[in-house]
């Protein structure tokens, strides 16, 4: 019976440390942590956009390689932007006179003015996005910046404060007026240039005229 018992607790512990090396290699092998292995020829690639400077100092992001992709030809490319930048930066100039217009008018004629002025506003924004358009498509960038409209859009101050619908029906009337007689001038002009163009600015054009009838009849 002691020969049973002896050899039933040696089986026992040959058991128990069985399983306690069992459960430290389990708890070795979850503290071990595998590094990976890494190439000695490996390379991170360098994706840090350098573009190079123009002759300005300017970093120029252009790729002259996809220059054939410009649909129109070289040697008109630049009448073109100089006729649409100009044109965009009336526009602009347009928009920010309507806008003044349409928050400080007062008068009888207060709400279809109200209403006439924001309708303006968001053409002049409409067109102004159309051209700029079309001088990027021809591979040109376009100067939408507040002093550049300031600089250049020469059609004079506007007055600030409240502004009565008589006085804003004259303002606008001359300078929406002024601004369509110089696209008519650019349309014959562009239309020994660029097609596209000419028909671009034909559009606007109507649109500066309707605004004007428009005005003109108020104030008859």
């Amino acid at each position: 019976m002691k020969v049973y018992l002896l050899a039933a607790a040696a089986a026992i512990l040959s058991l128990t440390a069985t399983h306690e090396a069992a459960a430290q290699n389990r708890r070795n092998n979850n503290n071990t942590t595998t590094m990976p292995a890494t190439s000695p020829t490996a390379t991170t690639p360098d994706n840090t956009a350098n573009p190079p400077a123009d002759t300005n100092g300017k970093l120029d992001y252009r790729n002259p390689a996809a220059d054939p992709l410009i649909p129109v030809e070289a040697e008109k490319r630049q009448p073109i932007t100089d006729d649409l930048q100009a044109t965009v930066v009336e526009l602009l100039e347009l928009f920010h006179d309507s806008k003044q217009s349409h928050w400080n008018l007062r008068g009888p004629i207060y709400l279809s003015l109200h209403e006439q002025l924001q309708e303006n506003a968001d053409e002049y924004r409409k067109y102004g996005d159309i051209l700029a358009e079309r001088v990027l498509q021809v591979g040109h960038p376009i100067d939408g910046r507040t002093s550049v409209i300031a600089a250049t859009a020469n059609l004079g101050g506007y007055p600030g404060g409240y502004l009565s619908d008589k006085q804003v029906l004259i303002l606008m009337t001359e300078r929406i007026n002024t601004v369509a007689k110089r696209v008519r001038q650019r349309i014959e002009h562009m239309s020994k240039v660029d097609e596209v163009t000419s028909n671009q600015l034909q559009e606007l054009s109507y649109a500066l005229d309707k605004q004007v009838w428009k005005f003109r009849v108020m104030q008859q």
